[in-house]
């Protein structure tokens, strides 16, 4: 999102938190093709397992699971200036202070996993195939990164190494939502980790990461 160079030169280096990077993956490239007016409000709804749940966030079982009915418990809001802290980066100088990112975090039955949905109104009207294509332009030659065409479901997040985004959809007004996901337990912490302890040894980016 920010460049690798700036982890390789870091002495310090804090791995992005998981509802926090599946936000950041999603709005980067509407961000940086100037398609987000300043100002509006950005809406991140992201559905994680309970493995990434808050330790306080609802009432669970002995192994994490939520019971309080429907099984869906809203959780902190904390990542929420996280969320959009890389992504002012891209954003021109005079319009550093707009970023406006209203996270909505909850959690679910499952284990690990996050689904995430991106709705953002947008500066001019575009085609939902002019979208994909900005995110095919930014993530193209990344590995652990997937652009698809559909809206994608838990199978296709969970258990996996890297971070898949599908589902583009173009309000008749300029609107626009996109679908996307990772698994919290892997690319949302250790397969990050191992990403940037890589990168500050001088090793390769991926060693040790199964890269298909």
């Amino acid at each position: 999102m920010y460049g690798r160079s700036a982890v390789r030169r870091a002495s310090r280096i804090a791995n992005l938190g998981c509802y926090a990077m599946s936000a950041q993956l999603l709005l980067g490239p509407l961000v940086k093709a100037g398609l987000v007016p300043p100002g509006v409000w950005l809406t991140v709804f992201e559905l994680s397992g309970y493995s990434g749940a808050d330790t306080v966030a609802c009432e669970k079982d002995s192994s994490g699971r939520p019971t309080t009915e429907p099984n869906v418990s809203p959780v902190s809001l904390r990542h929420e200036r996280e969320a959009k802290r890389h992504l002012v980066a891209l954003l021109p100088a005079a319009l550093a202070g707009e970023m406006k990112v209203a996270f909505v975090p909850s959690v679910a039955l499952w284990f690990s996993g996050i689904l995430s949905v991106l709705s953002v109104p947008l500066s001019r009207k575009v085609a939902a195939r002019e979208v994909r294509a900005l995110y095919n332009e930014m993530y193209t030659g990344e590995h652990l990164i997937t652009v698809g065409a559909v809206v994608l479901g838990l199978a296709d997040v969970e258990k996996k190494h890297g971070r898949t985004v599908g589902g583009y959809q173009v309000h008749s007004e300029g609107g626009r939502f996109v679908v996307g996901g990772l698994d919290n337990l892997l690319k949302g912490a250790t397969t990050q980790f191992l990403q940037n302890v890589n990168l500050a040894l001088g090793y390769d980016e991926h060693a040790g990461i199964p890269v298909t």
